[in-house]
């Protein structure tokens, strides 16, 4: 009946109660994977907050072909404004890198140095990071690098995206990072040494609102991980479909491993 009556379609498609859901699904399929020194939620004492990460204000992510189009999409970073104004806290915003660099994908097993644009995006967000109290580090993947036919060579955050956690968390001030991914990452480094990181996977049109409710207190986390994240690609067992015995160095006892 749709088909013949698009109005009647425009009053369920999108609609209110649907975005309730969207909402509320959002919220349930963030994971909490780190909150050393309870830096989460935020103390009330907080005053001026960076956001950097080149899915802090990302979208794409939320309108894929999976998905309908003409959606209006709440990003991190408009999520964190919102709850910030409501507490009087200033948000200071530089992208401070691209989700991948110039070289992607060939840099991921041939890795150059930064360029000087590169370096100055960077440097841009180190300085905002030193006049606030904390960081927020929005980072992960995107469409360039997780979907149909978008096979990897690495775990790693892709680009510039490791160089960029790395310089804010040099300042000394408390880092959050924020993953937008559609598959695990190798986050050894940042699970080492930031504080607070949390897996918002692709979190949907209303993500920006439902991470922002975590970072504040408004909503506690209680997602769980469905995957393992492997620390290197090479952790990963190459399996292929053969009977037990079936090739030639096989042994009882690897068979019963």
């Amino acid at each position: 009946p749709y088909g013949e009556n698009p109005e009647e379609a425009d009053k369920i498609v999108n609609c209110t109660s649907h975005n309730e859901i969207t909402l509320q699904a959002s919220r349930e399929s963030i994971v909490l994977l780190k909150n050393r020194n309870s830096i989460l939620p935020f103390k009330k004492e907080i005053k001026k907050i960076t956001v950097c990460g080149p899915n802090a204000a990302a979208e794409d992510y939320a309108v894929t072909h999976y998905g309908p189009q003409g959606v209006e999409v709440v990003s991190v970073l408009e999520g964190i404004e919102a709850e910030a104004r409501e507490r009087n806290i200033l948000v200071q915003y530089t992208k401070g890198c691209e989700l991948v660099d110039e070289n992607w994908p060939d840099s991921e097993i041939l890795p150059e140095p930064l360029s000087e644009k590169e370096r100055k995006e960077i440097q841009k967000a180190v300085e905002l990071t030193e006049q606030s109290d904390l960081v927020i580090v929005v980072v992960g993947g995107g469409l360039k690098t997780c979907g149909e036919s978008k096979s990897r060579s690495s775990l790693q955050l892709p680009g510039r995206q490791l160089n960029l956690i790395k310089s804010v968390h040099k300042t000394g001030k408390p880092v959050v990072v924020v993953l937008i991914n559609g598959r695990p990452l190798a986050i050894n480094w940042t699970n080492q040494y930031v504080d607070g990181i949390i897996e918002a996977w692709y979190p949907g049109s209303h993500g920006g609102t439902a991470v922002a409710e975590v970072l504040f207190g408004e909503y506690n986390p209680g997602g769980k991980l469905t995957v393992t994240f492997p620390k290197c690609a090479g952790q990963i067992l190459m399996n292929f479909p053969a009977k037990p015995f079936s090739q030639s160095d096989n042994t009882w006892s690897k068979a019963r491993v």
